[in-house]
């Protein structure tokens, strides 16, 4: 029996187990810390007779291991890391690993910088009218790995894949590859943009000519990207595209040799432009599947949105209150502020990812009515708005704080957003704890 060594015991390592223990397989999960948010883990790995160790990595019985599945948030320079190497066993990735075991599964993986949550989910959607057996998830929640617990022959799987799965993958394969957009970041994880850059392209590493690329042809980076072996179709809401998905006096349009219309933007349900881009995104996914139009169309109409990206919380006295929790990069909270023509009140702030806030700041002096900052990068942003001759500054203690000098600044009609541009983790458990918490804190007001 394969003895199968699983780092890290989140979702995706527990998940990894769990599937690994009902494929035969003999897997023990060890996990660094040992803290509170592990209870569930380790009563799901117990009740499934997993064995497991909190709090440490035994380093000297890697050896012992005939393969190792890394969970994503796995450092590559932390010590088991290392000792993997030093012992010159197979390590993959938690998406990999599900991947081998269910090759027939035709996969539709999408990555870039933002908006990869609300694609694939959208996309979800519209398979889940079509006549296909689907699992949605991926980085998006839900592993893969859990994914074919609970499914194990779906006809399409439909996997939101981070920079950190990619790096990870040997043999992953997948039948459409989506790549959105690239902008600055992970600089914590790696060294430069072109590192981060190398990890994202890895996921038409394993295409053939069988196979088709979605590219965004209004991105000159992922636009221009060379040496894609599969068939290359692009979506555009600013261009007319030869093979692909555009927008045209306010239709969607398909191309593949003559144009089809799919659905009016009217359709769309979603806040922001940048959003149009993920619908055009789907679409192209949707009809290289051969989903006939109207139930892309329904799946476009039925969509509103996920929890933390640009998620209406509530009208208090006129003034709209957004919660964009996801919004963890410069680049994201960029394309929320450009989806309101009202003033804006900002809510910014978090723990560093070693991006630039300077695009960011540029939109201040004609978007904001006033900042607000909280966290680790509070003073960083603060310099970048002052530098670009924004003073309108105000700094809280925490979220609460936050939300009440919004209330009192914001004038009727103005929108109080929460879109941090930077990760939560100074502060909250993640993106969600930090969305909920805003959330609470207005429905409270």
């Amino acid at each position: 029996m394969k003895k199968i060594l699983i780092v890290g015991a989140k979702k995706s390592g527990v998940y990894a187990a769990l599937l690994a223990k009902k494929m035969g397989f003999d897997p023990f999960v060890t996990e660094i810390d040992n803290g509170d948010e592990f209870e569930e883990s380790k009563a799901l790995l117990s009740k499934n007779g997993v064995k497991s160790e909190f709090g440490m990595h035994s380093l000297d019985k890697i050896k012992d291991f005939d393969m190792v599945v890394v969970s994503p948030g796995v450092p590559n320079n932390s010590k088991i890391m290392k000792e993997i190497k030093n012992n010159s066993i197979r390590c993959i990735g938690e998406m990999e690993f599900a991947f081998e075991l269910a090759r027939d599964v035709k996969i539709i993986a999408i990555t870039g910088t933002n908006g990869k949550s609300t694609t694939t989910a959208l996309t979800g959607n519209i398979f889940r009218y079509s006549h296909y057996n689907t699992v949605t998830g991926g980085n998006l929640g839900t592993p893969y790995s859990a994914l074919l617990l609970n499914n194990p022959h779906p006809d399409v799987a439909i996997l939101e894949t981070s920079s950190s799965q990619l790096e990870t993958i040997e043999s992953f394969h997948p039948k459409v590859s989506v790549f959105l957009n690239f902008s600055e970041d992970h600089l914590d994880r790696y060294k430069n943009m072109n590192e981060y850059l190398k990890y994202k392209k890895r996921i038409f590493e394993n295409q053939t000519f069988q196979d088709f690329a979605l590219l965004n042809f209004d991105d000159p980076v992922v636009k221009n990207l060379k040496n894609i072996k599969s068939k290359v179709f692009y979506f555009s809401r600013k261009n007319l595209v030869e093979r692909g998905t555009f927008l045209k006096k306010g239709k969607i349009i398909f191309r593949d040799g003559e144009d089809e219309i799919i659905a009016g933007v009217e359709s769309i349900h979603l806040i922001g432009a940048h959003n149009i881009d993920n619908v055009l995104a789907s679409v192209t996914a949707a009809k290289l599947f051969n989903i006939d139009n109207e139930t892309i169309k329904k799946g476009i109409e039925t969509f509103e949105g996920l929890p933390h990206r640009l998620e209406k919380v509530r009208n208090l006295n006129g003034v709209l209150y957004i919660n964009d929790s996801k919004a963890t990069t410069p680049d994201s909270t960029i394309k929320a502020l450009n989806a309101f023509e009202n003033k804006i009140v900002l809510i910014a702030g978090g723990s560093s990812k070693n991006n630039d806030f300077t695009e960011m700041a540029r939109l201040f002096s004609s978007k904001l009515r006033k900042l607000i900052l909280i966290g680790d990068t509070a003073n960083e942003i603060a310099k970048a708005a002052m530098k670009q001759g924004f003073q309108d500054i105000a700094y809280a203690k925490n979220l609460s704080e936050a939300v009440r000098i919004a209330r009192e600044v914001a004038h009727f009609g103005d929108v109080v957003l929460l879109s941090p541009a930077c990760a939560s983790f100074d502060m909250f458990e993640n993106f969600e704890d930090r969305g909920d918490q805003f959330k609470k804190i207005v429905k409270n007001l």
